[in-house]
Formats: C-alpha cells, structure tokens, sequence
C-alpha cells in the first residue's frame, strides 16, 4: 500500500463541488482500417485488462482515508475491482457531430470520479458518423484518470501504453516499484486499522513539523537568492488583472480543440530557431484571446498571466504514479498588437519564467507539500472559495496552460489508428480557463476546457485559436518577403 505525497493529496484535498481535480483525454480512432475493418468493446477490455494487470497496477488501487485527514491516504488494491465499471459503452446522441461530441466531453468530463473506487474511468464513444474529416463509423474513448493519480506526463506514457506502433511494437511502461524504504507503505491489507493509521499519521507529522522548521529556515536564505536572481535576469513581479476567466467557477465545462500543421509550426521554428514549439503555442494563446477579449470590449491593458506546469523527473528514474511538478507564472503578453513581436516577448518571458523556477528550485512544489500539513492548507482554501473572500484579492494568474508532449509515431488501439485526440483538464478556484498542448503524430493540438457561465462561446473562441495562428503564418511570409535580399559581390 503506497502513501500519495502532499502534492498528489492536494488535489484530492482541494477537489470541492463544481471542481473535480481529474484529468481527461479524447481520442478517436478509425476501425475501417483496422484487420477486421472493426474492433469490438470485447477486444478494448481485454486491451484495458492485460494492460493494467502488466504496467499499471495502480490502477486497481482505491483511496484509504486517515481519519480526521490527520495524514495523506493511502493506495491499496481494490479487492473488489470490476473492470466493466471503470470501462463503460456509450453512443453519441444524434447526429453525432463534433458538437454533441465535445458537449458529451465536457459533460462526463465535469462529473466526479467515484471516491469509493480507483480514481479512473473510460467511456468508449459510438455514434461518431457526422464529423467533418472524421469517417463515419469511427469510435472514441475518453479516458479519466485522477490528479492525485498521476500528472499529465505520466498519464500520456499509460495512454502510450495502451498503444502499438505502425511497427508492431509496444510501449512500454515501468511498473511501479512499490517498497518500505521510506516508511511510507504498508506492507499488508491487515495492516489497515484505524489505531495503525492513527499511530503511522502521528510519526509521520513529527517528522513533517521538523522539516517544516528546516524548510522555514531554508526559506530567510532562499528570499535573498531570489532576490538576487530577479535582478539578474531582470524579473519583475507579473501584474495578473482579473478578467471574465477568474472568479467563482460553476460547475458546467465547455471543452473544444484547433489542430495545427506540424510542418507550419515547424516553418515558424525555423525562422526563429532559438524558439521551443512551446513558445509559440503561448503566443498563438496570447492571440487568441486577446481576440476574444477584444471582442468582448474586456482587454486589459496589463498582459494576462499564465500559471505553466513544469515537469521535474529525472528521465533515468520515472516512475508513472503520482505527480511531480513545478509551476512557473508566465505573462503572455496580450498587450502587443503585432503577432512577431508578441511571439518574440512570448519567447523571452518563458525563459524568464523558468530562470525564476530554477531559482525556487526544481522540487520546491513537491517538497513544500510534503512538509506542510495539506489538509489544513486546503480547508483554508475552501473556505476562502465558499465565503467569496478568495474573488477580492489579485487572480494568481489568468488560465492554466500545460504542454504535453504525446507520441511521434503513428498509433494504433487494437489495430485502428488513432486519429485525432486532445486534452482536457481541472479547473481551480479563480481560474475558469485551462489549455493544453500537444505535439505528436504531424500535428500540434491546442485544446481548452472552460467553464461554460464564462465562455459561452466556445465555437468563437476556437475561430480565435484559428485565427491567430494564421496571424502568425501570414506575418512571417509578409516579414519574409519583405527582407531585403543580399546582393553578390561583383569581383
């Protein structure tokens, strides 16, 4: 039985009513090209089953609370784990476009995952016969996987997983080493009793109040090396102004994605190589809504500010459980007008924003969760939610923007390629926005989950991701053609 860290207790501590903390993931998949020219639901539950029983076994674990939150719970494997649950058949309301598709998304996306079972499920999606692009007959799945889980990253490598290559060969997953060293782990079922809880819960805080101490310590010295860090690399307090996208959070979604030309997007790299596809990803958000907000007569005249997941494995050790993370705040710079020069401050702001992360330190998110007493943290933070005290102070940032990269290769789910796929995510108390990005398989996929009383026009807001990439296309050939050409030298 394996502890979750304070982190991954967080978002379970932090999950309220509207607020589920889970991650979700839509792909869609042609059978007509698979051998059969189908796939039957038989042949994704033995997938699902093999596939768990192989690589992923936490995901036949469930939750054991410690009374009063006195502790972060513990996995234990469900004795009374039913695949059928976790895996459910579904169709698509008619006519089955890709409206009814995103708004079915959203819909399952915004309900809670069962807390008396292991925190995730998979709906696969029939029905899918009148998506422009998409050829009828096609199916989808979306997958739900808790916070407290698994991250972004690890969930993409369990998705990988589930997948083949054009090659036939399969990813592979590192099964989760599940140890004592650390004190963290009961070794047994029968060890789950309250007074074992309680007294493990009691060794456990002396020890948190003590690094706790430590950690405040650390904190007087770390103050002046930020400090010092800051005017190095010129790093100045980001101002967040408040937009429609901060405030309380209702508890309906709106989810929808644009698919980018990798070869596009690799156009503009090359034409500003020191640029990460990350970069210009931001800067395709920053314009778009900064179209959006324009339109709404709502553009501040500060920039909006991003809050950017960073994550912080060691690739030699990863372990596809739990989350490891570090957050950096990046402004996005929807104050400038030209879409180059916007890409171009995008770019330097990014790197300021991880300068000031490695300042912090790589692990300073996790370690800081696993010292404080997360319960407590996140009851002040509900309270804060409930009263309507949290929406008088500054938004800590504008939306939430995390980049996932997915695979580079061509997949397959029981021999039907994957082809089309993008992500959803949580949203948090004062920030009703949230974006992923995605780079695999020839694409670029950049997908939103909103809440619904905050964008009501979700078909708008994806002409305006549309529209401010091909803003950006359209000002590097007119900046192009536009360079004077060098002249031979005559000799």
């Amino acid at each position: 039985m394996e502890q979750l860290s304070g982190l991954d207790a967080l978002f379970l501590h932090a999950e309220m009513h509207g607020m589920p903390m889970h991650l979700s993931l839509l792909s869609i998949y042609n059978p007509l090209l698979a051998p059969d020219k189908k796939v039957e639901f038989r042949q994704i539950l033995d997938l699902f089953e093999k596939n768990i029983q192989l690589s992923v076994p936490l995901l036949r674990h469930k939750l054991v609370e410690v009374p009063f939150n006195l502790d972060q719970p513990y996995w234990i494997e469900d004795p009374n784990f039913d695949l059928v649950y976790h895996v459910r058949h579904i169709a698509l309301p008619k006519p089955g476009n890709w409206q009814k598709l995103c708004s079915l998304a959203a819909n399952l996306h915004a309900q809670p995952l069962n807390r008396g079972r292991p925190l995730w499920e998979a709906y696969v999606i029939d029905g899918l016969d009148h998506i422009e692009n998409i050829p009828a007959g096609c199916f989808a799945i979306l997958l739900k996987v808790h916070h407290s889980m698994m991250d972004g990253r690890t969930g993409m490598a369990v998705f990988n997983n589930l997948h083949t290559l054009a090659s036939g060969d399969v990813y592979q997953v590192k099964k989760t080493n599940i140890t004592n060293d650390d004190g963290r782990f009961f070794s047994h079922e029968s060890d789950i009793r309250m007074p074992s809880l309680l007294v493990k819960a009691a060794v456990n805080n002396i020890y948190r109040a003590g690094r706790l101490i430590r950690m405040m310590g650390h904190a007087v010295g770390l103050y002046g090396e930020v400090r010092q860090a800051m005017k190095d690399h010129e790093l100045k307090q980001l101002q967040k102004p408040k937009t429609r996208f901060n405030g309380q959070i209702s508890p309906r979604r709106v989810v929808d994605r644009i698919c980018l030309s990798l070869e596009k997007i690799n156009l503009i790299k090359s034409s500003f190589p020191d640029h990460t596809v990350n970069d210009i990803a931001l800067a395709i958000i920053s314009g778009a809504l900064r179209r959006y907000l324009i339109s709404k007569n709502e553009l501040p005249e500060d920039s909006l500010v991003a809050a950017v997941p960073i994550n912080v494995r060691n690739a030699d050790h990863e372990i596809y459980t739990g989350n490891s993370l570090n957050i950096t705040n990046i402004s996005l710079r929807t104050d400038v007008a030209k879409p180059l020069d916007r890409l171009r401050r995008v770019h330097k702001e990014a790197l300021a924003g991880k300068a000031y992360a490695r300042t912090l330190g790589n692990n300073i998110v996790n370690e800081t969760m696993d010292n404080l007493f997360v319960g407590m943290v996140a009851w002040g933070v509900k309270a804060a939610v409930q009263s309507g005290v949290l929406d008088k102070f500054p938004p800590a940032n504008n939306t939430i923007v995390t980049n996932i990269p997915g695979s580079p290769d061509q997949l397959f789910l029981c021999g039907a390629p994957l082809i089309d796929s993008f992500g959803m995510g949580p949203l948090v108390p004062n920030t009703g926005l949230f974006h992923a990005i995605s780079s695999s398989y020839g694409h670029v996929t950049i997908s939103f989950t909103a809440d619904r009383q905050k964008m009501e026009d979700p078909d708008f807001y994806v002409c305006c991701l549309q529209e401010s990439f091909d803003e950006l296309v359209d000002a590097l050939k007119h900046e192009t053609e536009n360079q004077p050409t060098k002249r031979k030298a005559v000799h």
